[in-house]
């Protein structure tokens, strides 16, 4: 069977560019041995910024034909030499094509992930943050399956799971959160395919990518992925299937609530963009109430001391509605600017 679906996606395959991605902006860029020998079936796109991807690059190189993709890390301006000297090591030793792409200046989740399109040879692409690793060694197996099966361009959701994910009680309530709203098998998430779409494992065709790029005015962390998924199921067919990738990058509290603190602009342009969506979620709503609340400050505050509480002092679920519950009271307070 596997030999059947690695054959099939040659096949697909058109003749891919032996050259080298074209370094603009004053990037860097770094290629394995194998990168002109290899004409991809599968481009595996890394974006990432100040995380290492050493362990997905292992585990993907642990994964059934491994040999015939190519992975391409684009490090988003970590002027971490340290870091980028362990990624090429990385990207030499991996079994396939592997790329290395390594920008001066901090750009954006949206534009990293364009210039990974930008620079990927493949028709189908894998999007996988570098905090993730594949659950097993079938991995591109599966993914390689989906296009055999039905060529025609779409959006594949893989899933998320915390099958890897050692536990730490730091960031427990991270975990929580995550097996509560991203840990969903495929057949809850088909019920609603375009709510789910998760970038940090996915696989999309290329047109999709050139017909619907990321929205660059999203800049810094979050909904870019949620509202690129939105215009995407708009045009296209979304399916969810069962090829689960492990997240082992969880947050403390203190760096979840930071996050959120972060984007609450992007939230509100989210909605800007797609209302008859956005607004018919629970957290619109919550955020519009504690927008016109005069005492959000003070609610804020006391849910964030109340997420950061050990579970040994207040019980898990209390201080997943506390989390929830300051998500909303800040982006309440990032619709009107200065309030």
């Amino acid at each position: 069977m596997t030999r059947m679906i690695a054959e099939a996606g040659a096949r697909q395959s058109p003749p891919a560019s032996a050259g080298l991605p074209e370094a603009i902006d004053g990037e860097t860029i770094h290629t394995n041995a194998n990168w002109t020998d290899v004409t991809p079936r599968l481009s595996i796109l890394v974006p990432t910024y100040k995380d290492s991807a050493n362990q997905l690059l292992s585990m993907l190189a642990a994964c059934h034909y491994a040999e015939s993709v190519e992975i391409i890390v684009y490090d988003d301006g970590s002027q971490d030499i340290a870091l980028t000297n362990a990624v090429r090591e990385s990207v030499d030793a991996f079994p396939g094509a592997a790329c290395l792409i390594t920008a001066e200046h901090n750009k954006g989740r949206s534009a990293g992930r364009n210039r990974l399109q930008a620079s990927s040879r493949a028709p189908w692409l894998v999007f996988l943050d570098a905090d993730m690793i594949p659950d097993d060694e079938g991995f591109i197996v599966r993914y390689l399956k989906c296009v055999q099966d039905d060529p025609a361009p779409r959006l594949v959701v893989g899933g998320f799971s915390m099958k890897l994910t050692p536990f730490s009680s730091k960031t427990d309530l991270h975990r929580a959160q995550s097996e509560r709203s991203e840990c969903i098998p495929a057949h809850i998430r088909s019920e609603e395919p375009g709510r789910y779409v998760f970038t940090s494992n996915v696989l999309a065709h290329r047109d999709i990518m050139n017909a619907v790029p990321f929205d660059p005015a999203f800049s810094g962390w979050g909904w870019e992925d949620v509202e690129w998924g939105i215009r995407v199921s708009r045009q296209y067919p979304v399916e969810h299937i069962d090829n689960t990738a492990t997240h082992l990058g969880l947050d403390t509290a203190q760096d979840l609530l930071r996050k959120y603190e972060q984007s609450g602009a992007n939230f509100w342009l989210a909605v800007e963009r797609h209302p008859d969506v956005m607004e018919q979620t629970p957290l619109y709503r919550m955020a519009s109430m504690f927008s016109r609340l005069p005492g959000r400050s003070l609610i804020r505050e006391i849910s964030r001391y109340v997420s950061r509480m050990p579970v040994w002092l207040m019980p898990r679920a209390i201080r997943l509605l506390a989390l929830k519950t300051f998500r909303a009271a800040v982006y309440g307070g990032a619709r009107h600017a200065g309030t």
